[in-house]
Formats: C-alpha cells, sequence, structure tokens
C-alpha cells in the first residue's frame, strides 16, 4: 500500500452455515475518500465443501475454488491490511467480524488482531443494495469486491456528512413496498397448520413431529409443500422460532429475518437446518 489507509473495508463469503468456512474475502483501502489498495481473492474453504443456499446467495461452487489458496495461505494478506486499521463492513457484528474470527479458530491460526470495527448497515439502518441504490454506488451484491467498495465509499461518505439519510430511508420504504407486492408474502393459514401426527404417511421420515417454516415460493407452491409436510406428520409453521427444525427456502424468501433467526439456532447447536427444495424433495423420499 501506498500509504497508511484512514479505513479499510472488507467483505467475506463463506461457503456452509459456519461462518468461518471463507470462500471468498476482498479488502479495499481508502484514503481521504479514495481506494489506494485492493486485495480480492477466492479461498477455498475446509475439504472445498458448500451448502446450496449458500452458493444461492453467491454463486460461488467448489470447481471454483478447487485450485484456490486456502484461508491459511492469504491470511498474512489480511492480517497486513486488517491489523492497527478501522475496518469497515456492512454487518460486521453479525457477520464478517464473526468470519475472520472463526476462520481463524477454524484454522488454528495464533495471531491477534487490533481491529476498530465499524458496521455501515447500522450506520444506514438498512441493507447494502438499498444503501448503494440510494446513493447511485454501482453494485453486484455478494461479489465480495463489489461489496467492499460500496461499503467503502458509503463510509467515506459518512466521514464527509455527505450520507442521503432522507433517501435512505425514502429508498427502503420503497424497497420495502416494492418487496410486499411481489416477493410472496402469503401466510399460510387454516388447516395445514393443525399437525396430525397420527395420520403420518411415513413417520420414519425426518419431518415427522419436526417444526418446519417455508419461506421464498408462491402462493401454490407454498401450499403444496405445505401439504406435503403435514402428511409426513411435520408441525409445519409461519415463522422461525426457537425450536424451529427445518427453514425450506426458495428462490426469493422474504427479508433476511427467517435466514438470521435460524442461522443464530445452528450457531447455537439447536437440531435446525436450512435446506432448498431440491434438498427437501430428496430428505422426504
Amino acid at each position: 500500500m501506498k500509504s497508511n489507509p484512514d479505513f479499510v473495508a472488507v467483505d467475506f463469503e463463506y461457503a456452509t452455515r459456519e461462518k468461518g468456512t471463507i470462500c471468498s474475502v476482498a479488502i479495499v483501502s481508502f484514503k481521504d475518500g479514495e481506494i489506494i489498495d485492493k486485495f480480492n481473492s477466492l479461498v477455498q474453504p475446509p475439504k472445498n465443501e458448500y451448502e446450496l443456499r449458500n452458493t444461492f446467495v453467491h454463486n460461488i461452487h467448489s470447481r471454483l475454488t478447487e485450485n484456490a489458496p486456502s484461508f491459511v495461505e492469504i491470511f498474512p494478506e489480511i492480517y497486513k491490511r486488517l491489523n492497527n486499521n478501522t475496518v469497515v463492513a456492512h454487518g460486521a457484528f453479525h457477520t464478517d467480524k464473526v468470519c475472520l474470527e472463526q476462520a481463524i479458530i477454524l484454522n488454528n491460526i495464533e495471531a491477534s488482531l487490533n481491529i476498530k470495527w465499524e458496521c455501515t448497515q447500522k450506520i444506514c439502518e438498512c441493507g447494502l443494495a438499498v444503501a448503494c441504490k440510494a446513493c447511485k454506488i454501482e453494485l453486484s451484491h455478494h461479489e465480495a469486491l463489489s461489496d467492499a467498495i460500496g461499503c467503502g465509499i458509503l463510509y467515506s461518505k459518512y466521514l464527509k456528512s455527505d450520507l442521503p439519510f432522507n433517501e435512505l430511508q425514502r429508498v427502503k420504504n420503497e424497497e420495502t413496498t416494492l418487496n410486499n407486492n411481489i416477493n410472496y408474502p402469503s401466510h399460510l393459514t387454516g388447516d395445514v397448520l393443525k399437525p396430525d401426527f397420527e395420520k403420518a404417511k411415513n413417520k420414519t421420515n425426518p419431518f415427522y413431529k419436526k417444526k418446519v417454516v417455508i419461506s421464498g415460493f408462491d402462493k401454490s407452491d407454498k401450499e403444496r409443500i405445505a401439504k406435503e409436510l403435514k402428511d409426513l406428520g411435520a408441525d409445519v409453521d409461519s415463522n422461525v422460532s426457537n425450536s424451529t427444525n427445518f427453514l425450506i427456502t426458495g428462490d426469493n424468501v422474504v427479508g433476511p429475518v427467517k435466514l438470521d433467526k435460524m442461522q443464530a439456532n445452528i450457531l447455537k447447536g439447536k437440531d435446525a437446518q436450512i435446506i432448498s427444495l431440491l434438498e427437501f424433495n430428496e430428505l422426504k423420499k
């Protein structure tokens, strides 16, 4: 790097429900609002294994990372850019900080990083895509380099008191209204939410007496899946709780709340899984 940065923007993508399974990293250093250094690399996660839910988000899979460096191999690059710096990420405290700390433990790295973390999601009070749209920042969401650059530009604007908070809120409200209209907001109702364990067709299937939530499907598909689950003896619910065992995800899961709650259940060691429709169809056989 040409000079010490004012701050460093970072984005990690990860391969499985364990956030330490980093599969991509981008680090962008800023000085006086300008980019002075970029580091961007795919990373081979442990055993080069992925879960479909994660690949669906970032489009990274095992074939892309079969020859990529490991986290241990790229850690020196991460260390020299992040240590003793202000590090900014969108969702820093629930995602990127956790990714880094878990990856260090997972790979048995003995290192102590001195980092002051800042979160643009907390500052903007909205998602990265919404914030970048409001600020007219080009973004290819979940591409690590694009996310890091977008986050860094947002933080630069914040430092200059140049964030358009009214526009951020307007676009956030606009996107919420749009999502409510097109992103499959329908809730299941009626008898399908009343489990019937005695009439289950197959009491040895993995969904029998398990609490299951379905999200990201249109009304007809959601109702069809729910009927199948009830026939399997599942306890179908509309919202994720501490006792939810399965979240079946479609193409358009509404909002991050359900995914975040399930991710929290998984990290707590609960009997909880996030699965795709393909995985559901395999498991129900």
